[in-house]
């Protein structure tokens, strides 16, 4: 109770003038124990005294791992790196819109992108278990902005060699972030704020997602290209800024990298990370489920949506309000999974079931359902991809020891995406007929409902705590790679 109000010094001076005039209260260090019965007494009439004289000081108590000030910058810095992320799409598009072949140049251009992201993603991930986070995330910044700077540079005559150069340094800074940014939470927020701190984040993805294509494309139409992409230069300087004052006010100790055996390569390294997903059953389970979704149904979903909204509904927007309500159904489902995934008894089975709600998005597509009726469905899908991603990535920061979470989320978001290119290439070519869409698009949906609530079978993927939690400083953990 009296954590409501601040005691000035004088108060906490006369408390202890009590002390010494009770005839029973003597200094510890004057070898005589506390009268407990007289100490509560003279407590008991401080407080009893305080609340008569003073009005009480309201204090506004931030929730979750907002109230951390390390996270806070930490958030801050992904929230104006995210936005200026979105502009840089959108200015390809631009230098590339009056170009012959356009769509093939924006196919090779946006390749290259992802290749730097999926050539680089272990690697970085081994980076980030041997070296400091923030450094770690600074590089990142520093590897983004030079991209964009040298497309600036170079202007909207660039050559498209340059272009592809310039999108694989972007996906190579991109490779660098979220492996680290993942990593990092653990250690700067407390068990008990993690479920928050990653509902936090996918939620800033989620509103991202929304309002990001949107505010790049007005900003490069209604400024121009180079105007744009200044914007997106200041965007990443003021990311810095805020991983500079994470670097200041967060414990340098936390953040450093974990003790190691000089003498271990980076190969070593890197399958020490495989190691540790194939003794955690539930992640390995998880895993596989992952690149299989990826190649079935999350990929030729991206490819099917276009083309329905066009061939079927004969409205090119439709794509972008489909993946804008798909972005809410995230928002909602983080924010839900941020609430109360801390007290699910069963968080794998819940988990699980939330991401078998993707097959919902992929049924929408296979009949000529009303346009609402596409609307809901892809709500729903999206709030329950994210609940599982915040409920996963939770367990894997507290499943997985520190020292090698920079590797194993690095190998997830390997498994998320090596095989996206196969799948879209593999729906391309199966819809070139458009009357396969409604069996290719209701074999994903049941594919992915199946292979999601199978694995709920398993104990260890169920509760997703087969492994005790992370080790202190100091102790052996169970997940030691010999």
């Amino acid at each position: 109770m009296t954590s409501l109000w601040r005691r000035p010094r004088a108060q906490f001076c006369s408390t202890r003038s009590k002390f010494s005039r009770s005839k029973k209260f003597k200094s510890p260090d004057e070898g005589t124990a506390i009268d407990l019965d007289d100490l509560e007494d003279v407590k008991r009439e401080e407080i009893d005294s305080m609340a008569r004289q003073s009005p009480p000081r309201w204090r506004i108590r931030v929730p979750g791992a907002f109230a951390h000030t390390s996270f806070c910058f930490l958030w801050g810095g992904q929230l104006i790196a995210l936005i200026g992320s979105a502009i840089f799409p959108m200015a390809i598009v631009a230098i590339l819109a009056e170009r012959d072949n356009m769509a093939q140049a924006l196919g090779v251009v946006f390749g290259a992108r992802f290749v730097g992201m999926c050539l680089l993603i272990i690697l970085t991930g081994v980076l980030a278990d041997r070296f400091n986070k923030i450094a770690m995330l600074l590089s990142s910044d520093v590897i983004r902005c030079t991209s964009v700077v040298l497309l600036f540079l170079v202007g909207t005559d660039a050559p498209a060699w340059l272009l592809v150069t310039v999108t694989f340094v972007m996906g190579a800074g991109e490779s660098v972030f979220q492996p680290v940014y993942d990593s990092t939470i653990p250690s700067i927020v407390p068990q008990k704020d993690i479920e928050s701190a990653n509902a936090a984040s996918n939620m800033l993805n989620s509103v991202v997602q929304m309002v990001g294509p949107a505010l790049g494309s007005v900003l490069v139409a209604g400024i121009g290209v180079s105007p744009a992409l200044l914007l997106n230069i200041a965007a990443f300087v003021a990311s810095t800024a805020g991983i500079l004052a994470l670097w200041r006010v967060a414990d340098a100790a936390q953040l450093k990298a974990a003790p190691r055996d000089d003498k271990t390569s980076v190969l070593t390294d890197a399958i020490d990370g495989f190691r540790i997903i194939l003794r955690i059953r539930w992640l390995l389970v998880l895993q596989v489920v992952a690149v299989l979704h990826v190649l079935v149904a999350v990929g030729p979903w991206f490819v099917i949506l276009p083309v329905v909204s066009t061939e079927r509904y004969d409205a090119l927007s439709l794509y972008g309000t489909v993946l804008s309500v798909f972005a809410v159904g995230g928002l909602l489902g983080a924010t839900v999974a941020g609430a109360i995934g801390r007290k699910l008894r069963a968080p794998g089975a819940w988990a699980l079931v939330g991401l078998a709600l993707f097959g919902l998005a992929c049924l929408s597509l296979a009949f000529p359902f009303p346009v609402v009726v596409i609307f809901a469905l892809s709500l729903v899908a999206g709030a329950g991809t994210q609940f599982f991603d915040v409920i996963k990535t939770t367990a894997m920061q507290r499943g997985v020891p520190k020292k090698y979470l920079g590797r194993v989320f690095a190998l997830d978001f390997f498994a998320s995406f090596v095989m996206m290119p196969a799948g879209q290439m593999m729906a391309g070519f199966l819809i070139a007929d458009t009357g396969r869409i409604p069996f290719i698009a209701t074999f994903g949906g049941v594919f992915v409902v199946v292979t999601s609530l199978v694995p709920i079978v398993l104990h260890s993927v169920r509760s997703l705590d087969r492994y005790p939690q992370p080790s202190q400083e100091g102790e052996p953990s169970a997940l030691e790679v010999p």
